[in-house]
């Protein structure tokens, strides 16, 4: 890995509100000289022409068959780059069967995992969510016992899953135990030095989940987590995204909790935009991360 003083990090995420995304990504990689490529979630386009046809399961198993796994070997082929990915609430659990026959080869997936980013520093990857209004529900579940979900009127617990291998409809328990709370939990015993987080959530009450109506709809587990580990100088940035406008509406790709660096690149989610990304550097002494080369102008 091409790592001395400092290593140049590519950071996005919800490449799935444009087609074009996929392959803006990987050229922007190469031309920014990165030494690393993380993406944050929601990896699989919006209204796939071929979930008309074979509906929506194959639709994205199509896509990831045919386009994303080719455009990553290509990429491989031409670079020592590597990617650490994963889905997001958008894509479909069962999808990610297709991603595991690749792990370690031309990507590395992040969910519930800690994997080596330098010989001193860990990424640790979460990807789900507090329950959201979309029917899509693979990757949401109650945020904590205390606090299932933000306190907004247009979250909707019923929808439907892929876990089982087929779409079957679903509801989730605010008084489960399977909580993202608990989750972290697990994610940290695992941990045993400096590390980056990726979670698809933001934080909760931070510029970087607010609605466009003002509501903050990220996660408080993952908030305090941060909090946890920044405190202990552990966590040196957290990487985030789904609320694709909360950049636009508070101003800010980035904050700060705990002296550790928060950042969600925001998405344009309608139109052929450009793709939203921040050059990150990981600097070795003192150990840091910050951010060197901002979301491109449109």
């Amino acid at each position: 890995m091409r790592y001395s003083a400092h290593m140049k990090i590519l950071y996005t995420s919800d490449i799935h509100t444009h087609p074009n995304h996929l392959f803006s990504l990987l050229s922007a990689s190469k031309d920014e000289g990165v030494d690393a490529v993380v993406v944050g979630g929601d990896l699989i386009p919006h209204r796939l022409p071929t979930e008309d046809r074979f509906g929506i399961i194959d639709g994205q198993r199509m896509y990831l068959k045919e386009t994303l796994i080719p455009a990553m070997e290509r990429f491989r082929k031409g670079t020592d780059i590597p990617v650490y990915l994963d889905l997001g609430n958008d894509d479909l659990y069962l999808s990610r069967g297709v991603l595991e026959k690749y792990n370690g080869r031309f990507f590395n997936l992040l969910h519930m995992q800690r994997l080596p980013l330098t010989d001193a520093v860990d990424i640790i990857g979460y990807m789900a969510v507090p329950p959201t209004p979309f029917q899509r529900k693979d990757w949401e579940k109650p945020d904590s016992r205390e606090t299932p979900y933000p306190p907004s009127n247009r979250v909707r617990l019923t929808g439907y899953i892929t876990k089982n291998g087929s779409l079957e409809e679903t509801a989730i328990d605010p008084a489960s135990d399977d909580t993202i709370e608990n989750d972290l939990s697990v994610l940290s015993r695992t941990i045993e030095r400096p590390f980056i987080f990726v979670a698809h959530s933001p934080p909760y009450g931070t510029p970087l989940d607010v609605l466009d109506s003002g509501e903050h709809v990220g996660s408080g587990s993952i908030r305090r987590f941060i909090e946890t580990w920044a405190k202990k100088g552990l966590l040196l940035s957290s990487l985030h995204g789904h609320i694709h406008e909360a950049p636009f509406r508070s101003g800010q790709i980035s904050t700060t909790i705990k002296g550790a660096i928060c950042i969600n690149t925001g998405q344009h989610s309608t139109g052929n935009r450009p793709l939203r990304y921040v050059i990150l550097s990981l600097n070795r002494d003192p150990l840091r991360v910050e951010i060197v080369k901002g979301v491109p102008k449109v």
